[in-house]
């Protein structure tokens, strides 16, 4: 008997392997398949930096000159002139100062106004709230504090001023200045770019939306110091030294938005690959408008460079490889 040939058994075995080694390994890397992709989509691009915030205020303190029950007149928050009466003392007591102030009057020191007929020096919104570094903390001086300053301050050291009985000598209102007040915040020295003087700056907390003003930066140690101010009316403004996790939110817009993992470059054009129904994947210039670090805003249908050279670009829906330096 004749020996059945095996050569073309051979050559089939060998053609199979190449279809196979192109299907797996050529083929994807052309067309995209087996890659993953994402439809690109509307979205926000919101940049913020969450730290903590201190308030200054122009503010003064003022302390009764005796003892007594009180009998308010005004009521917290209202905006009063020069020379108006904030409240009076009735009758006298001998007792000593109340320990729960003594630290605020520690801490104000000679920044405190003592008075007898309870009229302010000067006009401004009455708060019966104080925590003692109304003459430690001012727009004049709120600059030279460093961090370690600011690391002390406690919301908690904030104390009511409002009772029925006080003290000679302790504190009873304070009058802040409304037309402009301050906050001072720390973020990351890398963020530092985010927050130019003059910008605008929208500080967000709790159910509150600040528009501010960026009115200094300076970097200390891994940090930067932002000032910023407002003329914003807000209600607890005047009783508020430390408010926690606001949001500095630098910028907010909504587009479309990409992967950044997504974006190569080509002969100095940045784009992404698109996908089309059938699998073919081609190269498509973008240009980008803002990024987070993990993804980018980018222009929709066409953008001008700076030529001013048409060029077309992604549209919503369009099918991207997610990470084309991977293939």
């Amino acid at each position: 008997m004749k020996k059945k040939k095996k050569k073309p058994i051979v050559l089939i075995y060998i053609l199979i392997l190449i279809i196979l080694y192109i299907m797996i390994y050529v083929f994807p890397k052309v067309t995209g398949v087996l890659q993953p992709t994402y439809n690109i989509t509307y979205g926000e691009m919101k940049l913020s930096d969450t730290t903590d915030g201190y308030v200054v205020r122009n503010e003064k303190l003022y302390l009764t000159s005796r003892g007594g029950d009180t009998n308010y007149y005004i009521e917290e928050g209202d905006l009063l002139r020069t020379g108006s009466t904030v409240m009076e003392v009735e009758g006298s007591t001998d007792s000593e100062i109340s320990s729960r102030f003594e630290g605020i009057i520690e801490r104000v020191g000679d920044a405190a106004v003592t008075t007898g007929s309870y009229s302010v020096e000067d006009g401004g919104v009455v708060y019966y709230f104080a925590d003692g570094y109304e003459g430690q903390l001012t727009p004049k001086n709120m600059r030279k504090k460093d961090k370690s300053f600011y690391d002390q301050l406690r919301q908690k050291d904030v104390v009511s001023l409002n009772r029925e009985k006080v003290n000679a000598g302790e504190p009873v209102f304070k009058i802040v200045d409304r037309t402009k007040w301050y906050m001072v915040c720390y973020i990351p020295k890398e963020h530092r770019s985010r927050y130019k003087v003059g910008d605008r700056i929208n500080v967000e907390f709790d159910d509150v939306s600040l528009r501010t003003t960026v009115c200094s930066r300076k970097n200390e140690g891994e940090f930067c110091k932002i000032v910023l101010t407002t003329d914003h009316f807000y209600g607890r403004f005047g009783e508020m030294r430390v408010i926690n996790d606001v949001h500095l939110v630098t910028y907010e817009e909504r587009g479309l938005l990409v992967e950044n993992k997504s974006i190569v470059e080509e002969k100095g054009q940045k784009g992404v690959y698109v996908q089309d129904k059938v699998g073919n994947v081609s190269f498509v210039p973008i240009k980008v408008i803002k990024s987070d670090g993990e993804k980018s805003l980018v222009y929709d249908t066409r953008f001008y460079d700076e030529t001013g050279k048409e060029h077309l670009t992604v549209e919503i829906y369009d099918v991207v490889l997610k990470n084309p330096k991977e293939s």
